[in-house]
């Protein structure tokens, strides 16, 4: 039935085709686990027959590393937008962190790809997530190194910074996932961005710091789950 129905659609390029078919995997895979998902569950939830699944994709195994490197690549396109819609980098910092944020408050699905990623194949390779980052460090190194000469007797490496960078902001994507209800991440964006400043300066006074670059908040540090909407 869903081959006929198929057959009776109007024609749309291979681009969109699989843009449908990679849409419905994210979210059955995310729903039901790769073990779980079946191709076509799939299928059916793209509208298309089960055949043409297979055509653009063989295995089930590249359908589903193909979801999450297409969940990555929307990421990749964010961050890029808020590096490059931004001239001073303690202001392009706090842009890629919102833009990183709400990737994820938008797309909740993808850290359900990475756990389920982890759990089938992460005995034998580099979950993509890490593997993608690995392949970006010297793209990313000359923004670091703009931001290092910007903050006051920072202390660390180009590495080190790129590195807690990474770790504050991933990290605070699974622990406001990993709650029930969810919280979204971004409210979580003036404490991390801050907490990543101070880590950085040796400045008296970070305060003036961002307040020079009219980056100055209300406080925000309190303890996680107080406060929160």
């Amino acid at each position: 039935m869903v081959e006929e129905h198929t057959n009776k659609r109007t024609r749309v390029s291979t681009e969109q085709r699989q843009s449908e078919i990679l849409e419905a995997a994210k979210q059955v895979f995310a729903e039901r686990g790769y073990q779980v998902a079946d191709v076509q569950t799939i299928a059916e939830r793209a509208g298309v027959g089960k055949g043409t699944v297979y055509r653009h994709f063989p295995t089930k195994e590249i359908l589903f590393k193909q979801a999450l490197t297409w969940q990555l690549d929307i990421l990749r396109k964010r961050v890029d937008e808020a590096l490059t819609n931004h001239q001073q980098p303690l202001v392009q910092m706090k842009e890629i962190m919102r833009a990183y944020f709400r990737f994820y408050d938008e797309h909740p699905e993808t850290i359900e790809l990475f756990v389920h990623e982890r759990a089938e194949f992460g005995h034998e390779e580099t979950p993509l997530y890490f593997a993608r980052m690995h392949e970006q460090t010297e793209q990313w190194i000359p923004f670091f190194e703009s931001l290092r000469a910007v903050v006051p007797n920072c202390s660390l490496t180009i590495e080190q910074m790129m590195q807690l960078c990474g770790e504050l902001m991933h990290g605070a994507v699974y622990l406001c996932m990993a709650v029930v209800p969810r919280k979204r991440v971004q409210d979580r964006l003036e404490q991390v961005y801050r907490a990543y400043i101070h880590s950085l300066c040796e400045c008296p006074n970070v305060n003036q710091l961002l307040q020079h670059y009219n980056l100055q908040s209300p406080s925000v540090f309190c303890s996680y789950g107080e406060n929160n909407p």
